[in-house]
């Protein structure tokens, strides 16, 4: 049994199409169908059903995958070890992040390819659901995120700083001198908010459920700056957090005065994987910018 063929196996599990897998793998499909009745034969088990237009996993193929996926990952820690005790800063280094803490990340972004010029970036960035699912399939190192609101048991989570929701207005607003804002008060505003799935999003119907509070929105989206590109035409206003705003001068943000209105700032990774010594350098500027030491000080202000 070779590690080649574990990846072939994967990834024909992965589509459950020979011929789609075989061109993600850069191989011929004749070359994939090959590899995976060799695999089949040393186990002595038959790993997928076929027939002229679908494949799909046998009972055996589907007990086998996981163990199959844990092996070429436990392969590649492996690898990525020898690389690092021979302090080679090379590599990838996949990060993802949500989108409300896009501006915390930029300048660690910045430090790090000045300090590691030959270490490769790649930035992802999605909703915290879709970060965590690439986060378990190893396809980002670490996410900067939000805690999520319902913890999970193979994910480990690294305290950065705590922040609020709150109402976001450009700086001519009329309700920009406000200190803070209840929720009742939003009722009747020209909302426009982050579209659901987003971690502000979910906070914000976290704090509606159990209030007599209805919010009607005109317009959701998924995208930061398109939200705060409206409200600086002064005819709308919207709801996200405080570290959304950070470096933007234009606008006002009014903290939401509900119980429950704190959301943690963490970076998230995957319980037991091992890190690379990018990632940990990664986290160390992290912590050393001043858009994160800010927010510290401002939590304690």
């Amino acid at each position: 049994m070779e590690l080649r063929q574990l990846k072939y196996f994967v990834k024909s599990a992965e589509y459950l199409n020979f011929s789609v897998a075989a061109k993600h793998l850069f191989i011929t499909q004749s070359t994939l169908s090959q590899q995976i009745k060799q695999l089949e034969y040393e186990l002595g088990f038959e790993l997928f059903l076929r027939n002229s237009r679908h494949i799909q996993l046998t009972e055996a193929g589907e007990e086998f995958l996981p163990f199959a996926r844990k092996t070429i990952l436990d392969a590649e820690d492996a690898v990525q070890r020898l690389y690092d005790l021979q302090h080679v800063k090379v590599g990838t280094l996949r990060v993802g992040v949500t989108y409300s803490l896009s501006t915390v990340l930029t300048e660690g972004l910045i430090c790090f390819m000045k300090e590691f010029p030959d270490v490769k970036l790649k930035v992802f960035y999605k909703t915290v659901d879709e970060l965590l699912t690439l986060l378990r399939e190893r396809k980002v190192d670490l996410v900067l995120s939000y805690k999520p609101l319902c913890e999970a048991a193979d994910i480990e989570s690294m305290p950065l700083f705590e922040n609020a929701l709150a109402l976001v207005v450009s700086k001519e607003h009329h309700l920009a001198k406000r200190a803070k804002i209840k929720l009742k008060e939003l009722e009747g505003l020209p909302l426009i908010l982050p579209s659901e799935g987003l971690q502000a999003r979910m906070m914000l119907d976290r704090l509606l459920e159990g209030n007599d509070v209805s919010l009607a929105s005109k317009l959701e989206l998924n995208e930061t700056n398109i939200l705060l590109q409206m409200v600086a035409t002064g005819n709308y206003v919207t709801i996200l957090s405080t570290s959304a705003l950070f470096g933007k001068a234009r606008f006002k943000a009014i903290p939401i005065d509900e119980p429950g209105n704190i959301m943690e700032a963490s970076l998230l990774s995957l319980k037991g994987a091992y890190q690379k010594a990018s990632a940990k350098e990664f986290v160390k500027i992290l912590l050393n910018t001043e858009a994160v030491k800010r927010r510290l000080m401002d939590m304690f202000e």
